[in-house]
């Protein structure tokens, strides 16, 4: 309540503070109405074809660290099974190397560094290469006395690299179709 021997509020001594926000909330809504949203799975609007991420086929592989990096690509980019008629195939190659990233002071190692480096292309359906490049993830993993321990260890390493590297691809590859 007001009373003349009150002072005013500060938003009532300031009437025009209230239109201004007002009007900034609803220019952010314009603006935010304005924002186009496309699937990166799906097809876009206006695409002849339009398979999208889900139209792409997966090639085989040969070594066993990128076929781990495959299934992870088939499982995120064709969830329910690879496409009768893809418009585009993906053929990667991954390289396995390791490095000692801790050693003592008597010569042991008790810590490698994991990289896994892919080089993959994607062909469209005529067969001409529209993307190529390459990614890479790291993972490591300790050594101890057991070695079991240290196998299940590497192939843990290898296993959460493998999963990083495909979701780099997989990143890479959404990118460069929503060109």
């Amino acid at each position: 309540m007001w009373s003349p021997d009150r002072p005013r509020s500060r938003l009532a001594a300031r009437p025009w503070r209230r239109p201004t926000a007002a009007l900034a909330l609803a220019l952010a809504l314009v603006l935010l109405a304005a924002c186009a949203v496309e699937p990166l799975y799906g097809s876009r609007a206006g695409k002849a074809r339009g398979g999208g991420a889900a139209a792409i086929e997966i090639a085989p592989v040969r070594d066993r660290v990128g076929h781990i990096v495959r299934n992870y690509l088939i499982d995120s980019l064709t969830p329910r099974g690879q496409p009768a008629q893809p418009d585009y195939r993906l053929t990667l190659s991954v390289e396995q190397s390791k490095r000692a990233l801790l050693i003592q002071h008597d010569d042991r190692v008790t810590r490698y560094n994991l990289t896994l480096r892919a080089t993959f292309s994607l062909r469209d359906r005529d067969g001409r290469e529209v993307y190529r490049d390459r990614a890479r993830a790291t993972g490591s993993f300790n050594v101890v006395e057991s070695g079991f321990a240290t196998a299940t260890a590497e192939q843990d390493a290898a296993e959460e690299a493998a999963r990083v590297l495909s979701e780099d691809i997989l990143t890479l590859i959404l990118l460069h179709l929503r060109q």
